[in-house]
């Protein structure tokens, strides 16, 4: 895993807890084989449990920001239930690895 998740995982912790989030993956490159330090993006899978959809928005955006911020990197993070493709799915099941649990 990147060494970054490592050296800021309680920063990512602390702001799972702010936003509600109930668990954090990493998921894809960083997580491979095929990881290049400072070229791969950040492939993050976020559960925020259930949230007053406006309240969602609001902290999947700020959440977002934080962690760009926080780890200096692009990042994609992903909603695990906005997972549609059952492909996809499966492929981030068998990759990610947990950063955060409530």
């Amino acid at each position: 895993m990147v060494e970054i998740l490592h050296e800021k995982r309680e920063a990512i912790a602390a702001l799972c807890r702010k936003y509600g989030v109930v668990r954090m993956d990493v998921f894809g490159s960083a997580v491979r084989d095929d990881d290049r330090s400072g070229e791969s993006d950040l492939d993050l899978l976020a559960d925020f449990g259930d949230q007053d959809p406006l309240q969602l928005i609001d902290a999947y955006f700020g959440l977002l920001d934080e962690l760009r911020a926080l780890l200096d990197t692009d990042g994609d993070l992903v909603m695990s239930d906005a997972i549609k493709n059952r492909y996809i799915r499966a492929e981030i099941e068998r990759t990610k690895q947990m950063l955060y649990a409530a």
